[in-house]
């Protein structure tokens, strides 16, 4: 939870402080990189628990090429990550979870400001290593790994602050279409800071 407000407040900051100085939109031609720190939450599935969405921080890479001032296309990939412990009797069990997907993005800038939309379809999958102590029964143990397809959506607000460089904040929705527990048709949202390169 607090890596999110983290990520919420300094977004705000963000814009607020930058816009007021903001010569204009970056020079979207070209070659764009870019990459965004935050936290979210993602739905996970075990077996005789009811943990409903859990919290933790998650992250976003884009590379891609603009073929016009307001439209890049290229690849996304978001990860989400989190160790923790399952409750159990007579103890807890770690557990260490990723989930993520790479897709095929397109970025629209209505009106070429710095507002953005984004859509993506691709693969993703989840990893997990559980580590019951000896003798535990639980129905989950080792290490394995799960893949499906992905859709992924993204909108938010970018702030040039220089011709090539601009920040901004980024809110996040991925489903991945898995079922196989802990991933059962995994959703996940949260929100990230942005920085993207052009070129």
């Amino acid at each position: 939870m607090r890596a999110t407000f983290f990520a919420i407040a300094l977004c705000a900051g963000l814009a607020a402080s930058a816009a007021p100085a903001r010569a204009g939109q970056p020079v979207r031609s070209g070659l764009a990189l870019g990459f965004g720190l935050g936290g979210g939450y993602v739905s996970l599935t075990w077996p005789d628990e009811d943990r409903g969405s859990e919290q933790s921080g998650m992250g976003a890479v884009r590379a891609g090429w603009a073929i016009r001032q307001d439209v890049i296309v290229g690849v996304e990939g978001w990860v989400w990550s989190k160790d923790y412990e399952i409750g159990s009797t007579p103890e807890d069990i770690p557990a260490e979870i990723k989930v993520w997907s790479t897709a095929l993005a397109a970025t629209f800038f209505p009106g070429n400001t710095g507002f953005f939309l984004r859509g993506g379809v691709g693969v993703g999958g989840g990893r997990a290593t559980v580590t019951p102590p000896p003798g535990d029964d639980f129905p989950i143990a080792g290490e394995w790994s799960t893949t499906g397809w992905s859709l992924s959506a993204a909108t938010g607000y970018e702030v040039g602050v220089t011709p090539h460089l601009a920040l901004g904040g980024t809110l996040h929705i991925v489903y991945v279409g898995v079922d196989d527990a802990p991933f059962d048709n995994v959703l996940g949202y949260g929100l990230t800071v942005q920085f993207d390169w052009y070129w």
